[in-house]
């Protein structure tokens, strides 16, 4: 089945951090927005500022910026520690230059949540933490400010309650927003691996499939040129009065030419060789069968339970086998002593239905069940419960040939899977095509 360690690894390695040329843009752009609404202030709307602190800020972010940009690749990886203290320096910036423009009450102050915002979306808990603990305790800072909102005239102070409804607020939104975000990003990134996981398990099985296309396609090419060599082989047989060990020889390869057509004539007869059709088109309890091939072995009874009238004949398609075959050894992993597939339908739908006299879902997840990383079962002693991208995969692959599923438990014990198609959706034709 799949890897999910390795899918994960493969994930991890080509999310390895954020690039040091998208920081350094973001801060290109924010330098530029900070001056440009400086001057504005200074000369357009004719509000006094403090020139030089802000001059030394500005200057300060201008030149770390210039030696990222020219002496570190852009292309560069940054670890999650070297890229929070790159965002810690954003945030003390930002708020130096707010502490000198009036703290709380200057407008941008509204910028402080950036930062921390960018970091939930990227960043483990522990970076997330620490910038959150930096940006309150900045906006505490920013409270005491005794530099005035600058203004023309005279600024008459803004009332310490409202202030404290604005540290409030930044304070709250601040942690709220990044557990927010942080939560989305993980889903993100978890339906990314689930997904990678996904196409590499479709990819298998249509590899598969192509193995076997040819291997067919080759057993019928090799049929003509094998009974050559069989029949020239017989001629100098019979026809050969030389030595005796040449005619032994001679023999041995008439032998080994006859095993060889005989292997490949049963491999034709098992899968219809030179009939491509047969590996495009079955009956559906025969695609089923085949996903419940590598778990007949077991000592779970299998029970195959049919009620269509006429056979229905559907595409072999490598997603319908893979999904099958995960949720029929999700069965077989979880049922006590057998485990019942039902075909059944209407005129509208088909219906298959996979059932186990196992524990059953747990009522907990039973909802959730679908998603990446939500484990289908209770735990059970000596049985490993997996990650839950079995049924991601198998729902995935469904849902793209049209399918429905719904889980349930069934009574007294036990667990179904219910998966419908559209008829006209699933059918390629209403009876076995004539070969």
């Amino acid at each position: 089945m799949i890897d999910t360690k390795h899918i994960n690894e493969i994930i991890i390695d080509s999310n390895e951090g954020v690039r040091l040329g998208t920081l350094t843009a973001i801060r290109w752009m924010a330098i530029a927005g900070q001056t440009i609404c400086i001057l504005i202030i200074h000369y357009v709307l004719g509000f006094s500022l403090p020139e030089i602190p802000i001059l030394v800020i500005i200057s300060a972010s201008i030149i770390v910026n210039m030696w990222l940009t020219f002496w570190r690749p852009a292309n560069k990886r940054l670890t999650e520690r070297a890229a929070s203290l790159q965002l810690a320096f954003d945030l003390l910036n930002l708020t130096l230059l707010l502490f000198v423009t009036g703290g709380l009450t200057n407008p941008f102050s509204v910028l402080m949540l950036a930062p921390t915002i960018v970091a939930a979306s990227i960043m483990g808990k522990t970076s997330v933490f620490f910038l959150n603990f930096l940006s309150i305790t900045a906006i505490t800072t920013l409270a005491f400010t005794p530099f005035p909102l600058p203004w023309a005239g005279q600024f008459e102070p803004l009332n310490p309650l409202y202030k404290a409804g604005v540290w409030t607020g930044l304070s709250f939104t601040t942690i709220f927003l990044s557990i927010y975000i942080a939560r989305v990003a993980r889903e993100g990134r978890a339906h990314a691996r689930a997904l990678a996981a996904t196409n590499i398990a479709l990819e298998k099985e249509q590899k598969l499939a192509e193995l076997g296309t040819l291997a067919a396609a080759a057993a019928h090419e090799l049929g003509t040129p094998l009974g050559t060599i069989m029949l020239i082989s017989s001629e100098l047989m019979d026809t050969y009065e030389g030595d005796e060990t040449v005619k032994a020889e001679i023999k041995m390869i008439a032998d080994e030419t006859a095993r060889c057509r005989a292997i490949l004539s049963e491999l034709r007869e098992t899968r219809n060789a030179g009939d491509t059709k047969h590996f495009e088109e079955v009956s559906l309890e025969a695609l089923i069968r085949e996903a419940a091939e590598p778990f007949e072995k077991r000592s779970i009874q299998m029970v195959y339970e049919n009620t269509l009238k006429d056979p229905l004949v559907v595409s072999k398609s490598p997603e319908i086998i893979h999904a099958l075959r995960n949720i029929i050894e999700n069965a077989t992993g979880y049922a006590r002593s057998r485990v019942d597939i039902k075909i059944s339908q209407n005129s509208k739908t088909v219906t298959v239905n996979i059932e186990d006299d196992g524990i059953g879902f747990d009522a907990q997840v039973i909802k959730s069940l679908g998603e990446p990383y939500v484990t289908t079962r209770t735990p059970v002693p000596g049985k490993d419960g997996g990650m839950g991208l079995g049924l991601f995969i198998a729902k995935t692959l469904l849902e793209r040939t049209g399918a429905r599923l719904k889980f349930d438990n069934k009574t007294p014990n036990g667990a179904c899977v219910s998966i419908r198609w559209s008829r006209s959706m699933l059918a390629l034709s209403e009876t076995p095509k004539k070969r």
